[in-house]
């Protein structure tokens, strides 16, 4: 007994202090319930910008102080078009980085954290709007098979696990696109029209009269999240949110 007890004090002294949740960089043991922005390193918090002030009320974007109006992107559409989305950090910097690292390097280790900060964000703005599935963007078959997997599940997986909500795949992709980041708005929204429909058996009974939650790892200019949104609001869905990584 008195060798277990020593070897339980030795573990506790001696035992190797926790590792940032995005590098290698030792950090102050943080408390169990402590948010995903108290279990990274000073040097990537310092890199990251937050998405805490003001920002658009529809999709999210961080705007400056005493803005509590329509970005001018949002403000472009129909309020029928309109999905509310939210995410925890600016897509600059560290958050490009590790976006990167994890959607083109295999890197899928990072879903962990990223989608338990997103989880934090949806108990954080959605937690009144009565979501009871989870669904992601989805890759075509072609794509998914080429990169292993698809990040937008990974995620969405992370943040099911977290909240204790199903993921579920209800979409499908008709159209294997090349990458949308070097297209404007107007050539995403020619590319992605009618990519997307619900897929798979009974799906449909999953859908209807339920609130959805898409999750996608950046949005950019919302066009793949709102397009996802169309079949999910066609075959019954009463309203459909999304978060997203970055912003």
């Amino acid at each position: 007994m008195g060798r277990i007890i020593f070897e339980g004090v030795w573990s506790s002294l001696f035992s190797q202090p926790p590792t940032c949740e995005f590098c290698t960089a030792f950090v102050r043991r943080p408390s169990p319930f402590a948010p995903v922005r108290e279990r990274i390193c000073s040097t990537c918090l310092a890199g990251v910008e937050l998405i805490s002030g003001p920002f658009c009320p529809v999709c999210g974007r961080k705007q400056e102080a005493g803005a509590d109006h329509l970005c001018p992107d949002c403000l472009c559409l129909a309020e029928e078009e309109r999905i509310v989305n939210r995410s925890p950090v600016v897509y600059s910097g560290k958050a490009k980085e590790w976006v990167s690292l994890f959607k083109y390097r295999g890197k899928e280790s990072l879903a962990t954290p990223m989608g338990r900060w997103m989880a934090e964000v949806v108990q954080t703005h959605f937690a009144h709007t009565g979501i009871s599935v989870i669904t992601f963007v989805p890759l075509h078959k072609e794509k998914k098979a080429e990169r292993g997997f698809n990040q937008s599940e990974l995620l969405a997986r992370v943040i099911g696990a977290r909240l204790g909500l199903p993921v579920l795949p209800l979409l499908g992709r008709e159209k294997d696109l090349a990458s949308q980041s070097r297209r404007n708005r107007q050539e995403r929204l020619l590319a992605l029209k009618g990519a997307f429909q619900i897929e798979g058996e009974g799906c449909e009974k999953c859908i209807r009269d339920r609130t959805v939650l898409i999750v996608d790892d950046v949005y950019t200019t919302g066009t793949t999240l709102r397009e996802c949104a169309k079949p999910l609001l066609v075959s019954g869905a009463s309203r459909v949110y999304s978060v997203t990584f970055a912003r």
